[in-house]
């Protein structure tokens, strides 16, 4: 099965998954930071890995990478990404200070995006497997700066990689002053893919 196939019930299925996962992150960020944090999901699509790049201006366009292998029941990869500018917004959104501050992406400003990142994904594979009761973990998130195209270059010549299409879970962080905008995109593989949907009872 794949996502270029599927139906709106469907759909909507995926992005309730989406949007519990999302609250999830929500709950455990605000209790990390010590401040109320927000995410939404204001958009589901579904594209063709090879056009995520254009999502950021281009194949040469620097942007932040997290990514992560899932195992178990649903194989297949998680990737999180967001323009630099977007990635050191996220970073004074956690400090809880003005947007802006942040200036350079250092190994510091990483490492705050990558965990970001890690409880995003890893509430939305709890979402996943929860609801579908399936066994399913992130595998450790490995992240980067660089350009888009060589990061997605990276993600799918990994040998488990198999999806050519891409599930984009826009991805907006809020806090009283401002919102951040990132993507989420889950990657199953077209196996992985029938076997969730079938466990979410809309196959």
């Amino acid at each position: 099965m794949r996502f270029d196939m599927l139906t709106e019930i469907q759909m909507d299925a995926l992005r309730e998954t989406g949007s519990i996962g999302a609250g999830h992150a929500a709950t455990a960020l605000s209790q990390l930071v010590g401040h109320p944090v927000s995410i939404d999901v204001p958009t589901l699509e579904v594209l063709r890995v090879g056009e995520v790049p254009d999502l950021f201006g281009g194949p040469e366009s620097l942007v932040v990478g997290v990514h992560v292998r899932l195992l178990g029941d649903l194989g297949g990869s998680m990737l999180f990404m967001a323009e630099r500018a977007s990635a050191l917004a996220l970073v004074d959104l956690m400090h809880a200070r003005p947007i802006g501050s942040a200036r350079s992406f250092s190994a510091d400003e990483e490492a705050v995006v990558s965990h970001v990142a890690s409880i995003l994904m890893s509430a939305y594979v709890a979402a996943v497997g929860r609801l579908a009761d399936i066994s399913i973990l992130p595998a450790r998130a490995s992240s980067t700066l660089d350009m888009a195209g060589a990061i997605m270059q990276a993600v799918t010549s990994d040998a488990a990689m198999r999806a050519d299409v891409a599930l984009l879970l826009k991805t907006r962080f809020c806090d009283s002053d401002t919102s951040v905008d990132a993507f989420l995109f889950f990657l199953p593989d077209p196996a992985g893919l029938g076997i969730l949907l079938g466990r979410l009872g809309v196959a």
